[in-house]
């Protein structure tokens, strides 16, 4: 995987490039079907890889919890891991990040089409305490995602600062669970007040299209109000 001299120049100056096709189809469908049966109960992982609605109000045909987040997949089964390890995801990042590359973590995404819940603007290094320039995640789409159906949106530029914008917390509605113990968490997200969404940028992208973007870089995530269940895996490097 060669990027444009284009894509590169994009990524370093407004915190974000997306490269179309970055995971051949077969990938995608393979990945997006295990998700499927992850949502049905099929599996005997171990519940402390998934994110969950609440257990009291919401299960699934077979009586399980419905998980909303898979956390470390590629730890548990080779379609996640063959993703999370692609040469083309590899090359990608070692080419932005400028140098030599290795997994931080991965996390698929089941964006569930009862439930139109959405992400708020963050930036991943509140969360993953990673320095400078060293760490990039990439949001790669399963399904066709777009205004109201999950696409992300992002600030160009808001990573230059390389500082944190103080975060507060808040709970998810419908609030998210740990399926280790049932009980809701809260996320951090950057207060509204201080977003200008007049300078946001919709990613519309097909399945194994992949959205680049640097650790300090603020972004969010569109409701789902497709219809569909709408799925995403996001699986995030950093330099050696």
């Amino acid at each position: 995987m060669q990027l444009t001299p284009q894509q590169i120049k994009q990524y370093h100056e407004d915190g974000y490039t997306v490269v179309r096709g970055l995971i051949p189809t077969s990938a995608t469908s393979a990945v997006r079907s295990r998700l499927m049966e992850l949502l049905d109960g099929k599996h005997t992982w171990p519940t402390r890889h998934f994110q969950i609605f609440d257990p009291v109000k919401y299960k699934s045909p077979s009586g399980s919890y419905i998980p909303m987040g898979v956390q470390n997949p590629a730890d548990q089964e080779d379609v996640f891991k063959t993703m999370a390890h692609h040469a083309n995801l590899q090359g990608a990042m070692s080419q932005l990040l400028g140098g030599p590359v290795k997994l931080f973590t991965d996390q698929a995404l089941i964006k569930n089409k009862t439930v139109d819940g959405q992400s708020f603007y963050h930036q991943d290094s509140y969360y993953w305490h990673l320095k400078p320039e060293l760490g990039c995640n990439c949001w790669i789409a399963l399904d066709k995602v777009g205004q109201n159906a999950s696409a992300l949106a992002l600030l160009p530029g808001s990573h230059k600062s390389w500082t944190l914008t103080p975060h507060e917390q808040y709970f998810d509605e419908p609030s998210q669970h740990t399926a280790t113990n049932g009980q809701a968490y809260k996320r951090f997200r950057i207060p509204t007040d201080q977003i200008d969404f007049s300078k946001e940028v919709l990613v519309p992208m097909e399945p194994g299209d992949a959205a680049f973007f640097n650790n300090f870089t603020w972004h969010r995530a569109e409701p789902n109000r497709s219809g569909e269940h709408i799925c995403a895996y996001a699986i995030a490097y950093q330099r050696e």
